[in-house]
């Protein structure tokens, strides 16, 4: 893994900038009511979805040429339901696929040519989880742990590679949902960890990873012809209400979450058959990538590595 500081000053970043203002775009007036709505919901579908419709009102006022389109999550295994994948309902054609496009020069933030795969790490207090008793500097290594795993599948080479978010706070999605409270409107690299303290989601939700996709006139863009949508970049958010551990074993592991939400970042899916047998869920086959959280599992299993390969095996020729 390779570590450039990387910082993209406010007059470069136009993706997240209305045309006429130095400051990030933040919550047109028509977001607020739908904003309520969405922190009041207890439904983690019924919430992310009112999240997204209410960040796109947002975005589109503030005249971003991104918005959010998919938000895939992860819950725990002791709730009554499992995570899922919420298409946002109000994005252009609906495709439920969204990859980076190679050497794309809209994601400024992977400097030029665009075929560098990047991601950042919330450096500010959200990056300390407020149950469990782990550190900054945990957190930080449990996740560069992860990305690492992914980084180092060999059908790929993506050249992963951690970008400084410059001291600030992470997070478009809290930004917009906060009135710009908290978070911020720049974007730092194409998977992004926004960390545990900006957003608290419903429903025993452990992390869940927003899809930012390229949009031309409101309509997802397919700029290389591939019958998908172009991924601006993803932001990955864990949920405060948890014990959350590094040591493997016990409670809410974090390397193992986060290899989960990065794989979402990484262009994947959610992988397995679930069942529920008297309250007890079980996934056939076992994967990082199922659709909720088991116990610990920190490395790759036959179908997570399949699933990586068939995105990133000809990167950046896809």
């Amino acid at each position: 893994m390779r570590t450039r500081r990387f910082f993209v000053p406010a007059t470069a970043l136009a993706l997240v900038f209305a045309a006429c203002s130095d400051a990030p775009v933040g919550p047109g007036p028509d977001a607020a009511p739908q904003l309520a709505k969405a922190a009041a919901d207890a439904d983690a579908a019924t919430q992310l979805s009112n999240y997204m419709d209410a960040l796109n009102v947002g975005l589109a006022s503030g005249g971003a040429d991104y918005r959010v389109a998919m938000a895939e999550y992860i819950t725990s295994a002791d709730g009554d339901a499992v995570g899922a994948t919420i298409l946002q309902k109000d994005v252009g054609n609906k495709q439920l696929a969204y990859d980076f496009v190679p050497g794309d020069p809209r994601r400024v933030w992977s400097g030029a040519g665009g075929d560098a795969i990047t991601y950042a790490i919330d450096q500010t207090g959200d990056a300390v989880p407020p149950f469990g008793g782990l550190s900054a500097a945990q957190t930080d290594a449990a996740i560069v742990r992860a990305m690492d795993t992914w980084d180092g599948v060999q059908c790929s080479n993506l050249g992963l590679t951690r970008n400084d978010d410059g001291g600030l706070d992470i997070g478009v999605v809290a930004f917009q949902a906060s009135g710009g409270a908290v978070g911020s409107g720049f974007v730092f690299a194409d998977v992004q960890h926004a960390g545990w303290r900006d957003l608290n989601f419903a429903g025993g939700v452990l992390g869940v990873t927003f899809t930012f996709i390229f949009v031309d006139g409101g309509n997802p863009t397919d700029i290389d012809n591939n019958g998908k949508g172009d991924a601006a970049f993803r932001e990955i958010y864990y949920d405060p209400d948890w014990n959350w551990a590094d040591d493997g074993t016990n409670n809410i592991d974090v390397e193992s979450v986060a290899l989960h939400e990065a794989g979402h970042g990484l262009s994947q899916a959610h992988f397995g058959n679930i069942f529920n047998k008297r309250g007890v869920f079980t996934a056939d086959p076992r994967a990082v990538m199922n659709a909720f959280y088991q116990s610990p599992l920190r490395g790759l299993l036959g179908s997570d590595n399949g699933g990586h390969c068939s995105n990133w095996a000809q990167w950046p020729n896809n």
